[in-house]
């Protein structure tokens, strides 16, 4: 392909029509000795570390140095943040939530949720290059920008570049599983490695089940199989951490009950945790009105059985600026 075949494409997505490292040193206002030690010394510029699981396992976190994490920032604002992920994919991306991922599955008598195991590592560095490659930007570029957002040769975890490239990556898994489950009457939605199936019958859910792992393992992922799990009508469905119900979904009443006992220990005194209540009232206005206001309401009744508390001074700018 020309050079100017590459950069009309580039300039017509609204991408930086980059074709040589001293371009990109010149857009993104650095020297060209800090981009070259960026890009071809990046494997040094990590901290490895673990963060324990609730699972009691381990993540392993890769966290670029401060000038790399910025180069990082800038591919994302001016190049990732302008590509479009799959329409199944509903996290990782401005305007997504998991009330996206959750609501296209409310109805459903059976839910199928499965976990990608080991998620960004198990993104290739030749997959991210193929995604810069294939907007347009040039060989050398291509390799450029894989170098600068992968860490052994996978996604890291740690870089803001990960999660966005992580969705342009699964497009073609996210169009498969489309291909299979939506001819058969069964929605498929993916919220980073959560993917969810639902129908209306068990037989259409058990058969995905047993083949959309061949489809997983075809594009290069793993499932992680203790996270695999089946939910019917006789058991609670819940979708990325959601309680989907009949012609419902919200945070449930385990979640509901979990967040009114810590707003009462805050009035009585015995706790402290406002930071961590104010997030959980603002995690629940976002995805669930009505428990929210049923919590607004309990938080009035206290204020009156606890009058001299501090609690609803501290817990009311959060209430009042929704």
């Amino acid at each position: 392909m020309s050079n100017k075949i590459y950069l009309f494409r580039l300039r017509n997505l609204g991408l930086p029509a980059i074709e040589s490292i001293e371009e990109l040193a010149n857009e993104t206002r650095l020297s060209l000795g800090k981009v070259k030690y960026l890009s071809f010394r990046s494997e040094r510029l990590y901290k490895v570390y673990d963060v324990p699981k609730k699972t009691g396992k381990k993540r392993e976190i890769s966290q670029p140095n401060r000038e790399l994490k910025a180069l990082q920032a800038w591919v994302l604002r001016n190049i990732l943040d302008k590509l479009s992920s799959s329409e199944h994919s509903k996290g990782f991306d401005k305007g997504t939530s998991i009330l996206d991922n959750a609501s296209p599955h409310v109805g459903a008598n059976y839910i199928l949720t499965m976990d990608l195991e080991n998620f960004f590592p198990n993104v290739k560095a030749s997959h991210v290059y193929n995604i810069f490659h294939s907007v347009g930007y040039n060989q050398k570029v291509s390799a450029i920008f894989t170098n600068i957002c992968t860490f052994k040769g996978g996604l890291p975890q740690g870089a803001p570049t990960s999660p966005k490239l992580a969705n342009l990556v699964c497009a073609k898994l996210d169009s498969r599983l489309h291909g299979y489950a939506g001819p058969k009457g069964i929605v498929y939605t993916r919220y980073a490695d959560d993917l969810t199936l639902s129908a209306q019958t068990p037989q259409k859910i058990y058969k995905a089940k047993q083949f959309i792992g061949t489809i997983i393992s075809d594009e290069g992922f793993s499932l992680n199989k203790e996270k695999t799990k089946i939910s019917g009508t006789q058991r609670q469905k819940k979708v990325t951490g959601l309680i989907v119900s009949e012609n419902n979904l919200g945070i449930g009443r385990k979640k509901y009950r979990e967040i009114r006992s810590k707003i009462h220990y805050l009035f009585e005194g015995k706790s402290t945790e406002y930071d961590h209540v104010n997030g959980l009232m603002a995690f629940t206005y976002s995805v669930d009105r009505k428990a929210y206001k049923r919590i607004h309401t309990y938080i009035n009744k206290l204020k009156s059985i606890y009058p001299q508390s501090e609690a609803f001074k501290k817990l009311a700018p959060e209430i009042e600026s929704k």
